[in-house]
């Protein structure tokens, strides 16, 4: 796990501001910090980074990574798993100094300029300052695994791998009234580039920006849309299957490959049954240790070690979470992934590997926590002020059906960018480092891509390949909140007082106040009540509860 920070503009205590800001993410690797300050055209530019790689056969190098080679000061979190491939191409141009990724990245952008992201297979938020130009380059992996937050302050431009690292630098904290509508009315998490921060931007999954010092430019570098029509065109239903098998035991075993101990979560959803059942039956089944939190996979997974995740966990992490939330999160299921986290880094595992992507990519029914867009029925606990304010969601339709159509925008829009930037975020607070396997360029390319090729629906595509190859079916069942079970615990008494607080806090006109207590009653009384929407109350007010 690392972080980026920067700073650019006319601002004297750069330095200051950058130690203030890699302070803030201190849980992203502290101990290992690296600055670089120089002149920027008319004003100034620092960058830094904290953390190190968590690959076991990479050189760990410090950043920002001053190439003189190529005039390129460059800094990254992330990894590129075919850095060893492209090395070995550059290296009929360049003489390398390190056995490193950060070094591949500076000799890729000097040979191949912006073009070199599309030669990149990996995981990534990277910052490139080529000192000959005097440009700034930001950019993110193909579906924004790594987060890359920014903002313009005072005419200076701020960058970091996390929201509050830009507060730490002494940008207004406010809380965006119109993306927390968007998401308390519509199950919405806004606009590509936007957060539940005003005046907080994210760079886009599949974006550059450049910065010349006077103005911004941003562009995306990678089109969806285009490497499924280039699959569809270019290749028969056969051989597309037959990728798509090499694919899945591809990128599983990748995930591997450089670790000596990796963890592995059982839930009771296809994408953690499916990475399981590759991954024991791969060359490193050795290195993986299984563990589960689930009460549905407790007792019917008997390779996974069961931790038990008690009310007391819960409420610990749910104090906590107002120290590092930036958004809202996934109710039971993140106090239970970061639980479990914790439990996999006292366990000796840097890296934990999860399925996340799989489920929505593939499968023919829709889990209730997931949202139709198409339709919206006012709630009765906000008032006409929040209604207001709330932003219709709408997407762009490439596809041609409704499914696909959908399924897009869960992976570049909604939900799955949202929980990977929450898994990011939870497992930074754990110590642990994430992979995510299946949200593999061709990977997820292949699951648009076959539908179309062969008329087929995607669970018949998916149930296909799992019977070929691995001889079973997987099934799949919808995971319940815990929240209930926890109620004996105190976490009753805790969600009334959070409750309470929010109908005493700042925004409480965006309620009816009385239905918001009825709900509070409700929940106390082990009376029937919207247990999505306790939690989406929950989260607002712990990204209020910061003083």
């Amino acid at each position: 796990m690392s972080g980026i920070v920067g700073v650019v503009g006319d601002v004297d205590d750069i330095e200051y501001r950058l130690v203030a800001m890699l302070d803030s993410q201190k849980h992203r690797g502290g101990a290992d910090r690296g600055f670089w300050v120089s002149s920027f055209v008319e004003s100034r530019l620092g960058m830094a980074h904290c953390g190190k790689v968590v690959s076991e056969m990479e050189e760990d190098v410090r950043q920002p990574y001053v190439d003189e080679q190529t005039r390129l000061i460059v800094v990254m979190d992330g990894d590129i798993y075919n850095y060893r491939e492209l090395r070995a191409q550059l290296q009929l141009y360049y003489t390398f100094a390190t056995d490193s990724s950060v070094e591949v990245v500076s000799k890729a952008y000097r040979h191949w300029g912006e073009d070199c992201l599309l030669r990149m297979e990996g995981v990534f938020a990277l910052v490139v300052y080529d000192r000959e130009s005097d440009i700034l380059l930001l950019a993110r992996d193909r579906f924004g695994v790594k987060p890359l937050y920014y903002t313009t302050h005072r005419g200076n431009l701020f960058f970091a791998s996390e929201v509050r690292s830009l507060f730490a630098a002494g940008v207004r904290r406010c809380v965006s009234t119109e993306r927390w509508a968007g998401y308390m009315l519509y199950g919405s998490y806004g606009p590509v580039y936007s957060t539940f921060w005003d005046n907080i931007y994210q760079l886009p999954a599949g974006s550059l920006m450049r910065y010349n010092g006077y103005s911004l430019s941003e562009r995306c570098w990678y089109s969806l849309q285009d490497e499924v029509i280039e699959l569809v065109s270019g290749y028969s239903v056969e051989e597309l299957q037959a990728m798509l098998a090499e694919e899945f035991r591809r990128c599983v075993g990748r995930s591997m490959l450089d670790v000596s101990s990796c963890g592995l979560r059982i839930v009771g959803r296809i994408e953690s049954q499916l990475l399981h059942r590759i991954a024991i039956h791969g060359q490193h089944r050795w290195k993986v240790h299984t563990f589960t939190g689930d009460i549905e996979s407790i007792g019917r997974q008997p390779l996974a070690s069961p931790i038990w995740v008690t009310a007391s966990h819960a409420l610990d992490e749910l104090e906590r979470m107002q120290y590092w939330v930036e958004e809202p999160f996934d109710g039971s299921e993140t106090v239970v992934r970061t639980v479990l986290f914790r439990q996999a880094r006292r366990s000796g595992m840097r890296v934990v590997c999860s399925g996340v992507g799989l489920d929505a990519l593939w499968q023919d029914v829709w889990d209730n926590c997931e949202h139709n867009y198409s339709y919206f029925v006012p709630h009765k606990l906000f008032s006409a002020t929040m209604t207001d304010r709330a932003e219709h969601p709408h997407y762009e339709h490439y596809f041609g059906d409704e499914s696909g159509d959908l399924r897009r925008l869960e992976l570049e829009n909604e939900r799955i960018p949202h929980i990977l930037r929450v898994f990011d975020r939870s497992a930074a607070e754990a110590g642990v480092y994430v992979r995510m396997p299946f949200l593999d360029g061709r990977l997820v390319a292949l699951s648009f891509a076959l539908p179309i090729a062969s008329n087929m629906c995607r669970k018949a595509i998916f149930e296909k390949y799992v019977e070929q190859y691995h001889q079973c079916a997987i099934e799949r069942s919808v995971s319940r909140s815990l929240l209930p079970m926890w109620q004996s615990g105190g976490v009753r008494e805790w969600v009334a007082e959070m409750l309470d607080n929010l109908a005493r806090s700042e925004v409480r006109e965006w309620f009816d106040v009385k239905q918001l207590y009825r709900m509070r009653e409700a929940f106390c009384n082990n009376m029937p009540c919207d247990v999505a929407l306790l939690w989406k109350c929950i989260a607002l007010q712990r990204q209020l509860g910061e003083k």
